[in-house]
């Protein structure tokens, strides 16, 4: 069941890729993008509001803070905020 349901966001994934590389061949045909940068831009699209709310949860332990931090989701002079990193091949590598 579990490997059906990550087949299906697999799949969809994959989908949005030829879909968003399609309609950015009409727009900039010389700006490619590589599929494992563009799984990590969606993965990390979809994790960021949860973990920006998770780490403004008073309860939340100092060695979470600490990774969300390092991970780049939320910046430490602003806690509150979170970064847009434009490169993400520097999230696959942490």
């Amino acid at each position: 069941m579990v490997t059906m349901f990550y087949g299906m966001i697999n799949i969809g994934a994959v989908n949005a890729l030829v879909i968003y590389a399609h309609n950015m061949s009409k727009d900039q045909p010389e700006k490619k993008i590589k599929g494992k940068d563009f799984l990590l831009r969606i993965a990390h699209d979809l994790v960021t509001p949860l973990v920006t709310q998770r780490y403004e949860h008073s309860s939340l332990t100092r060695n979470i803070k600490t990774a969300i931090v390092m991970c780049g989701f939320v910046s430490d002079s602003e806690e509150n905020t979170t970064q847009d990193p434009e490169d993400y091949e520097a999230i696959s590598r942490k």
